[in-house]
């Protein structure tokens, strides 16, 4: 999946229960929502440390690299590893982005273009430097003019236009060293982003004299991170791992009803942040743990603002076959008034080789952040926390006979929430408008099956119903789908692959309101691929080729209100590497 991804809001689409926030063209902010619980509900970890900027609480996803990554996983409730830092033990779901450790000394070159002037190169080195020791260098970029064709339709007009100040120039850096003695394991990482790009507004008919959006952004981003495990004793383990990282964003506001008027607003970020953790076997089914974190986070802008907050968790799992039960506490609280209290238990029965069922109970909290509080347009800033309790029941059966392979799984749940926060787009993808909504209730049931034959040939199936809204109303809340689905269908044979994979989303609501104007509707769009990649095992060069031609059937939708998505696009992708 990751090698086949052109970035990790693409490798993270095909997971069920994720509603994927996608503002159009390759410059367009991406977020994830996961289980209707909003973007900022999602925790991102790269190698268990947590990442921030200043430009959103979930930082946008067309940012980070795919092709490192050995693994990205997404939990919903909590992650079940033994050992782990206070942060990740709080949040309502959390993807984790782990990098993978280099093995062999290899040079690898990526170049990938195709509609709307869009270039993504990139170039990497790894290998052994000595001993225990490894590292990498990677450098890319993302370039786009983001001027795709669109149809657009009103009461008395019926036109195609073409999507305008959507460009895009970005600059990636990173690298990597590893350490990896006996018992342990320590990676030191510095990442550098740098970005200019258009902000395109929402999308209505107008005169030629009162133009689209015409605001630019900057974004420069650095950020040095560190991690350690080291085993004490064949029982003792301990984790540290720290964070900084600066993220400077420049937006210009241009006035559309005069290109000549704008105002630049600036906004400096620092950010430090250090976990550690001690985790202990008490007795072979026994495991007790025990976390703290601090993280203090200082906006420069014309209104500054910090906030220091420290994590504290505790934790016990028991491990007996065919039952593993882990219960966790953790607490949270803030040098401006906030303090939570997260509690979450989760049983797992196996009571069979094919067979494994479990059960989640969770509460945890989003507080309002900077972005909420500072970066957008809000008629008051005495916006509450946003608090949630988390109720699942799942099961799950995976069955090989012969060369076919078969898997199936279903999680039912329910999320209540109190005083959910809503983020509205207001006039461009910078402005936005936050309120507070009351209690919703939100039930759902996610189903997934898989059937492969000798890794050749297979169809994976998903399936997402959620059923969200307020207290006392009849409608979903704004941008929650009842159904959604995805299907992929592939096709190996020697070096070729072609996969064909469809995404279905029924009609969803813009604003708390049932009124037909705030009705976005369903949209179904079908991508396929093409690619080839030889088995070279004992030559020093590995090629490799791809074709992706998405939306083939120039579906003419919106997933935000007002940003519409590209239509047809075309990109080739070509791959070397150099052992």
């Amino acid at each position: 999946m990751l090698e086949r991804a052109a970035n990790l809001a693409e490798a993270i689409r095909d997971f069920s229960g994720v509603q994927l926030r996608d503002y159009g063209g390759a410059g367009g902010l991406k977020t994830v929502n996961i289980r209707s619980l909003g973007s900022a509900h999602t925790a991102i970890f790269l190698d268990g440390v947590p990442i921030d900027n200043a430009q959103n609480m979930q930082p946008d996803l067309g940012r980070l690299d795919v092709e490192d990554l050995e693994t990205v996983e997404l939990y919903t409730g909590q992650k079940s590893q033994l050992l782990q830092s206070a942060r990740e033990y709080g949040s309502a779901s959390s993807l984790h982005m782990t990098t993978a450790v280099p093995k062999a000394r290899k040079t690898s070159m990526r170049l990938r273009g195709g509609s709307f002037g869009t270039v993504s190169p990139s170039i990497s080195h790894e290998g052994r430097i000595a001993g225990a020791f490894t590292g990498r260098i990677r450098l890319g970029g993302d370039f786009s003019q983001g001027n795709y064709p669109f149809h657009v339709t009103g009461q008395d007009y019926d036109t195609v236009m073409v999507r305008e100040n959507g460009d895009i120039k970005a600059f990636k850096a990173s690298g990597g060293l590893w350490y990896t003695p006996t018992g342990g394991r320590y990676h030191l990482s510095a990442r550098l982003y740098d970005s200019e790009r258009g902000i395109p507004g929402p999308v209505y008919k107008q005169s030629k004299e009162y133009p689209m959006s015409l605001d630019r952004q900057a974004d420069r981003s650095f950020t040095v991170q560190a991690s350690g495990e080291q085993e004490l004793s064949p029982t003792v383990s301990i984790l540290a791992r720290a964070r900084y990282s600066r993220d400077l964003l420049k937006y210009l506001d241009i006035s559309e009803l005069d290109p000549s008027v704008s105002a630049q607003w600036d906004y400096d970020l620092l950010s430090t942040y250090v976990s550690t953790a001690l985790g202990w076997q008490v007795l072979p089914w026994l495991h007790i743990s025990g976390a703290l974190d601090a993280q203090h986070d200082a906006l420069e802008s014309r209104v500054d603002a910090s906030r220091t907050s420290l994590f504290t968790a505790v934790s016990a799992a028991l491990l007996k076959d065919p039952w593993r039960a882990s219960a966790t506490l953790q607490y949270q609280s803030t040098d401006d008034g906030y303090s939570f209290l997260s509690p979450a238990l989760l049983l797992n029965w196996h009571p069979r080789r094919d067979w494994e069922f479990g059960a989640t109970v969770k509460r945890s909290c989003r507080l309002p952040s900077f972005n909420d509080l500072y970066y957008t347009n809000v008629t008051s800033r005495s916006l509450l926390p946003e608090k949630v309790w988390q109720m699942s029941a799942r099961w799950c059966w995976d069955r090989s006979y012969g060369p076919w392979h078969l898997r199936a799984n279903e999680e039912l749940y329910h999320n209540r929430v109190t005083d959910k926060l809503i983020a509205v787009p207001n006039g461009s993808l910078f402005r936005w408008s936050m309120y507070n909504l009351g209690k919703v209730s939100i039930w759902g049931d996610e189903i997934h099956a898989d059937i492969s034959w000798n890794n050749a040939l297979g169809i994976i199936a998903r399936y997402s119903f959620q059923w969200a809204r307020e207290d006392g109303k009849a409608f979903q809340i704004p941008y929650i789908p009842l159904h959604s689905a995805s299907f992929n269908l592939y096709g190996a044979l020697d070096s070729w692959r072609v996969d064909l994979k469809g995404f279905l989303t029924a009609a969803r609501l813009t604003a708390a309101s049932s009124r037909p104007e705030y009705r976005l509707s369903p949209w179904t769009t079908w991508d396929a691929s093409l690619s080839w990649r030889p088995a070279t095992r004992n030559s020093r060069l590995r090629p490799g080729v791809s074709i992706d031609v998405r939306n083939i059937l120039n579906e003419q939708y919106q997933i935000v209100q007002g940003y519409p998505m590209p239509g047809i696009s075309v990109f080739i992708s070509t791959f070397v590497q150099i052992k």
